[in-house]
């Protein structure tokens, strides 16, 4: 259950240190959401503009998951400040997608060479085509114009499986593209180590931490409920059983998980900054 405050923008106290975070990470998403309105393509001869390929791009993917983190953060924010409330587990769903989408980003720009850059993207682009080839072809529609649609999509995917099946091969992937997996806890571990290091295993483990929570909240698991209870009101019935209020967390749950997701943006702008631009040579 939650419990609604007027609806006031929530001022920082004395003792709410992550209040005060919030307002500095609301800064830098602002900065962010307006380069995502305004976007800029890389430099011609830059790093990113030679990543990508005919039939594939390395860039587009990695901006729509960069505004796509930017805006759920945005997102997340003002809707804390126009309610005044803390929802259990809804902010934890926002921030799980800003995380991923942010994580996503950077699995693809920080690979130092040219050759596991493009790998990385064409990976997430055989399996985006596997996950949306299989949706369509599963779905219960009924006959008619309805399936002759579906059938034309499905051919569209399957030849835009065929193409970047000739993309892999020119870029030296002997891999199936209709059978590629993209595994997103996989990134996940590879970005925590790629921004903190191997050896700091409080930092790695809390970012995997910040994952499962978040994906608990988001898939309604209920251990994410049951993990809380020490943390919520427990409320005694005349019968003998008793109630817990779920309560949201800003200290232990929302705060640590914007923070992460602002954080692994935060490096896929210094990356995409790094490699869209033309650096001169002296």
């Amino acid at each position: 259950m939650t419990k609604r405050r007027p609806r006031q923008q929530p001022q920082p106290t004395e003792g709410n240190e992550w209040l005060r975070r919030l307002d500095r990470i609301s800064e830098v998403v602002d900065a962010w959401r307006r380069r995502a309105e305004n976007p800029m393509s890389s430099e011609t001869g830059s790093s990113l503009g030679a990543d990508s390929v005919e039939g594939l791009s390395v860039e587009n993917p990695v901006w729509y998951s960069m505004c796509i983190s930017s805006e759920h953060l945005d997102f997340a924010i003002n809707a804390m400040r126009a309610t005044s409330t803390m929802y259990p587990s809804a902010y934890m769903t926002v921030a799980r997608t800003a995380f991923v989408a942010a994580v996503n980003a950077v699995w693809v720009l920080a690979p130092p060479t040219r050759q596991e850059r493009r790998g990385r993207a064409l990976r997430l682009r055989a399996d985006d085509l596997r996950v949306q080839l299989t949706s369509f072809r599963d779905m219960q529609i009924p006959e008619g114009k309805p399936e002759e649609a579906r059938t034309g999509l499905l051919e569209q995917l399957r030849e835009r499986q065929a193409n970047l099946q000739k993309v892999a091969t020119a870029l030296g992937v002997q891999e199936d593209v209709t059978k590629m997996r993209f595994h997103q806890t996989g990134a996940i571990d590879w970005v925590a180590h790629h921004m903190h290091g191997v050896d700091d295993d409080l930092l790695v483990g809390a970012t995997q931490a910040i994952w499962r929570s978040g994906s608990a909240a988001a898939h309604a698991q209920y251990h994410f409920g049951i993990m809380r209870l020490d943390r919520n009101e427990l409320v005694r019935e005349e019968s003998g059983g008793s109630i817990v209020r779920l309560r949201g967390d800003l200290d232990n749950d929302v705060g640590p998980a914007i923070a992460a997701a602002t954080m692994t943006l935060s490096e896929a702008f210094r990356l995409y900054d790094l490699r869209r631009v033309v650096h001169a040579r002296s």
